[in-house]
């Protein structure tokens, strides 16, 4: 299979595809890259830690030696505490552990240093079971020869410990770096392989980019240039054979279109031409273009048809319009005489139409007046009603209000009465506070003073208590007045009400009344502008036919002319028609 046999689709398809698939052995390189390169920054993070470990086991024998000699310089040997047994001590757990082991087999080089410590490491510990040995013999005796023991046996282990020691901490220094440079290398060398596998998807996502678009952009703009050029009515378009994709079909189609178009235009130039024998065969149930052409042929065929009998039959009536045409001349003469005379008579009762029509319009003046008072009467008459029903709402509203505040009122006074009551045991409390104080002597000024305070208190709290009940009774007599004058209110409204609505149904009889003989009024006044219209357009109408009479006269004349235009023109529709063939 070609490149130009596959759809579009599987272009694309195909060059995503390759695009994500190098992004993805780039991601697996990566992957294992990473991996490669952890795994080596974590063996040299494990050989520093156990540098640091060994480091740190170096400082415990340097506090242990240092312990020694803080004791032999007190002459306090039984303050000593330190681990006799060099298994038991933080190296030799280490010394003797799997994990030294462990160490040895990661790194071969390391076995041979540390069998070395393990001589000056046991020797160191027993320079301490010796001086122990002395101590325990001598006593204080001892000191000199434990001292002895120390500078020569103990400090020199010591020595030879460290050395030993720090060979093994630069072998793992070493292989730290080692491992260090080696991981660093590695990230190095993944980072290249990523930007140059990067670089590589790029280039090749932007060739197929390319490729893909070129096959997509170059047959799609040779159909668009083939459409401007139909367009513009060049119809000598060729496009070469398509490939096997969505393109290559498209171009295929359009070809096929082309070569409709040209044989449209064919038999359009044929029709042009005056041949309409010509026959348009529609490619399917669908062409739409053809199957009107088809039409639009046999259409022009049965029009052409229809004309030529048209023509013969208008030839035919040309002769009998012009017999008919001279009686025409002859009757106009006579109808304008009769014109005349009736165009008096219509003046005569046009001006009788008018003198009634005029009294007909002071009646209805005279009954449209009376209707608009009376209207009027019964506007004022339902405002007045509404504002009676307004009024009767506010005083229903505040008569509530009047009964909330009675209600308020009531509860005030309760609450006044609990106040008058705490005042009162108030008062008490200050009596009896005052009696507690007295008994309590010099000490209890303070509180006396305190409980004369609330007496104090107390009595302005019965006061003012007293002041507000005489207030709140004022209140409630105002309020029980207000309630009276509020129902009073509401009775005389409902009163006027009744009074108002009683005055619209009198008033809106009236307005029936009055309306009636508007009515009737401006019925006769219609009737009578009816009837002087009437006269009017008679009077027009009379004119209108005593001109068109007059105009008939030249039109008799002038039709004669007409009729023989009207021939001519009939001749040369007859040289049209036979031009077609049919």
């Amino acid at each position: 299979m070609q490149w130009r046999d596959i759809s579009v689709g599987g272009k694309l398809a195909l060059g995503f595809g390759l695009v994500i698939l190098l992004l993805v052995l780039v991601s697996v390189r990566s992957e294992m890259g990473l991996d490669h390169s952890g795994k080596a920054y974590e063996n040299a993070l494990d050989r520093l830690s156990h540098r640091y470990n060994l480091k740190a086991k170096e400082n415990d024998h340097l506090e242990w030696t240092a312990a020694l000699m803080q004791g032999l310089m007190a002459r306090d040997f039984s303050s000593v505490h330190v681990e006799e047994d060099y298994h038991q001590c933080a190296f030799g757990q280490w010394y003797y552990s799997p994990e030294r082991m462990e160490l040895e087999t990661d790194l071969p080089a390391l076995r041979q240093p540390l069998e070395a410590i393990e001589a000056p490491h046991i020797a160191l510990h027993k320079s301490y079971a010796r001086m122990r040995a002395l101590y325990a013999q001598l006593g204080d005796a001892a000191y000199d020869d434990m001292r002895m023991v120390y500078l020569q046996d103990t400090t020199e282990h010591l020595r030879q410990f460290r050395l030993a020691l720090d060979n093994v901490l630069d072998i793992l220094q070493r292989a730290s770096a080692r491992t260090e440079n080696i991981a660093k290398e590695d990230s190095l060398q993944n980072r290249i392989i990523i930007w140059i596998a990067t670089g590589v998807a790029i280039l090749l996502a932007i060739i197929m980019a390319y490729i893909i678009t070129v096959s997509i952009t170059r047959p799609l703009g040779r159909v668009v240039r083939a459409a401007d050029e139909i367009a513009g009515g060049d119809l000598d378009v060729t496009l070469p054979k398509g490939s096997k994709d969505e393109l290559g079909v498209l171009s295929n189609a359009f070809q096929r279109m082309v070569a409709s178009l040209r044989t449209l235009s064919l038999g359009m130039d044929s029709v042009a031409q005056g041949n309409l024998r010509v026959e348009i065969t529609p490619q399917s149930d669908s062409d739409t273009m053809s199957r009107a052409m088809h039409t639009m042929v046999n259409n022009l065929r049965e029009l052409t048809q229809q004309s030529r009998e048209a023509i013969d039959t208008l030839a035919a009536s040309i002769g009998e319009i012009s017999a008919s045409s001279a009686e025409f001349s002859s009757s106009a003469a006579e109808t304008a005489t009769s014109v005349t005379e009736t165009s008096t008579t219509v003046d005569e009762v046009k001006q009788t139409a008018n003198l009634a029509n005029k009294k007909a319009k002071q009646v209805m003046d005279n009954a449209q007046e009376a209707l608009r008072r009376a209207g009027d009467g019964k506007r004022y008459t339902e405002d007045i009603i509404q504002g009676m029903s307004q009024i009767r709402e506010r005083m229903d509203f505040i008569a509530q209000n009047i009964i909330k505040l009675s209600d308020k009122s009531r509860m005030i006074a309760e609450i006044i009465e609990a106040v008058n009551d705490i005042a009162d045991k108030s008062n008490i409390l200050a009596v009896n506070a005052s009696i507690e104080a007295s008994k309590a002597g010099e000490e209890g000024k303070g509180f006396a003073v305190v409980a004369r305070e609330i007496r104090n208190l107390s009595e302005q709290s019965k006061e003012s208590t007293g002041r507000i009940r005489s207030i709140l009774e004022d209140i409630s007599k105002a309020t029980s007045t207000a309630v009276l004058a509020t129902e009073e209110g509401t009775k005389a409204v409902a009163r006027g009400e009744e009074l108002s609505s009683h005055a619209g149904e009198v008033i809106l009889q009236l307005v029936n009344n009055a309306n009636k003989d508007a009515q009737a009024a401006s019925q006769i006044a219609a009737s009578s502008q009816e009837e002087l219209l009437g006269m009017e357009q008679v009077s027009q109408a009379m004119t209108a036919i005593k001109e068109a009479t007059e105009q008939n006269v030249e039109s008799a004349s002038q039709l004669e002319k007409s009729l023989g235009i009207l021939e001519n023109l009939v001749q040369g529709l007859t040289r049209i028609v036979q031009r077609y063939k049919y």
